[in-house]
């Protein structure tokens, strides 16, 4: 499946895989804005997500996997992932891995469980890999089936539906189905919100 990086724009992804554990670079060195700024970001990621500027670099596999940590290991990215404290202790696994980079066309992988929809999070990576490197025409996954939030298991004999099961991590307190009822798209909210102090907390349904 491939993923119109124009169309993702046209939907709103403002913002952006990392590799398995035993593949994940070094954290990144946390950078500091200059001392004009009032705000205190912690890396590339977070600093496009305010200001919507970005320097650009060449695509290559090694560009493409330092800027998945970047997304992995920003703010953002500490209330998606499954190698954070606090998405882990809700059952969020789940990570992003580069496949491979086949010219201007980048392959990633999804595994583990999420609390947002798979396609957010491929669609969050696919804008900010663009940003980066605009020369990208598409960011794919190179099975569909790791896109969909639901697994259905199909008798072999009858071919009728025997059980679907749910991709995604546990909906612990409720808010994502009381969100989803209610019209609202959990994906643009999340799980968690910051409160002054920096601590996470849980937005009352």
């Amino acid at each position: 499946m491939k993923i119109s990086l124009t169309f993702l724009a046209l939907l709103g992804f403002s913002g952006a895989f990392t590799a398995p554990r035993q593949f994940v670079s070094k954290k990144l060195q946390h950078h500091e804005k200059s001392s004009t700024s009032s705000t205190s970001l912690m890396n590339t990621y977070d600093d496009w997500r305010s200001d919507a500027i970005v320097d650009q670099i060449p695509l290559d596999e090694e560009t493409v996997q330092m800027c998945l940590d970047e997304l992995v290991y920003s703010n953002y990215g500490m209330t998606m992932f499954g190698v954070h404290d606090a998405p882990a202790s809700i059952g969020i696994t789940g990570e992003i891995a580069l496949s491979e980079v086949c010219g201007p066309e980048v392959y990633l992988t999804l595994y583990g469980k999420f609390w947002h929809s798979r396609s957010h999070v491929l669609g969050r990576a696919a804008v900010y890999l663009n940003a980066r490197m605009p020369e990208i025409v598409t960011v794919s996954v190179l099975d569909p089936d790791e896109l969909n939030d639901f697994e259905e298991k199909i008798d072999e004999c009858t071919g009728d539906i025997m059980e679907v099961v749910d991709r995604r991590s546990v909906d612990y307190n409720g808010d994502r189905s009381t969100m989803t009822y209610q019209g609202i798209d959990p994906d643009q909210r999340g799980p968690f919100v910051r409160t002054v102090g920096g601590d996470f907390k849980i937005i009352p349904s």
